[in-house]
């Protein structure tokens, strides 16, 4: 019953390819400093490239958007603490 492969239970083993989601975010974040990462000034910097599609840059206008017609009463960190929030959810998803 030992050599029954149906039998016995084993994890999958991926295979060679494309890597997951989380084995690309890890590589691509290896040696980056997420302390020094703005989000907002990457926000700015894909709305601002011709070259992006339309779709890409009206979601960084959108998203731009969100982020100044908050609140600065209910924001007193301005961008200190959504940058803090974004390296804080690259780290999770890295991870």
């Amino acid at each position: 019953m030992g050599d029954n492969p149906a039998a016995t239970h084993q994890s999958p083993k991926r295979k060679g390819g494309r890597p997951s989601r989380a084995e690309a975010s890890a590589k691509a974040l290896r040696g980056v400093d997420l302390t020094t990462v703005d989000p907002v000034a990457i926000l700015r910097a894909i709305a601002a490239d011709q070259s992006q599609p339309g779709s890409t840059r009206v979601m960084a206008c959108r998203a731009l958007l969100g982020v100044q017609n908050q609140d600065p009463a209910a924001n007193p960190g301005g961008d200190t603490r959504i940058n803090a929030r974004a390296a804080a959810l690259m780290m999770r998803h890295a991870n």
